[in-house]
């Protein structure tokens, strides 16, 4: 039994996406990149703009399963009620688009849930461990992208958090979470 899946990572700067493959018992990495929503116009055009980039994708790899990285309720002091409305409203456009392409319901997961089911150890990854956390479990060397000065692009740690969605539904649907906590 194959299946494609993909993961998001929503938010109203960078949505990253992740394509697995599951063969068998074993978890292949098809391809991560990200969509920039547009900066100008009024929230109805930056979210129309999001939508058909979605569609474009879910088109191309045609998953069996989505899965979509929760927003966060509470964030301590890092972002005011605009900058939370405005990430719902993208986090649950892509669910909603997600949900029209499957017919049925994408899964959500929070970024605890995910990160502790992918640890590597006792301790639990923060954003910037996610690219070697997600390269361990795939055997694959992460897809970096770069600055102009040879930085790490923070895009970057986008497209990890979308490959550890999708690792962690992969995970989930093998019933193999037990054994990565």
């Amino acid at each position: 039994m194959e299946k494609i899946i993909i993961g998001w990572d929503v938010s109203s700067t960078t949505t990253a996406y992740s394509v697995l493959k599951i063969a068998k018992d074993a978890i292949y990495y098809i391809d991560s990149g990200y969509i920039k929503p547009i900066k100008n116009g009024t929230i109805f055009e930056r979210l129309n703009y999001t939508k058909k980039e979605i569609n474009k994708i879910l088109t191309k790899y045609k998953p069996d399963e989505i899965a979509i990285e929760e927003i966060i309720q509470f964030m301590s002091g890092s972002s005011g009620a605009k900058t939370i409305i405005m990430l719902t409203s993208f986090n649950r456009m892509v669910g909603l688009t997600c949900y029209e392409y499957l017919n049925s319901n994408p899964s959500m997961y929070s970024v605890m849930s995910v990160r502790h089911g992918l640890k590597l150890d006792k301790k639990l990854p923060k954003k910037e461990d996610m690219p070697d956390v997600v390269s361990k479990h795939l055997n694959i060397n992460f897809p970096f992208e770069y600055g102009k000065k040879g930085s790490i692009n923070i895009v970057s740690y986008d497209k990890a958090d979308a490959i550890a969605v999708s690792l962690f539904h992969a995970y989930n649907i093998q019933n193999k979470l037990g054994s990565k906590k």
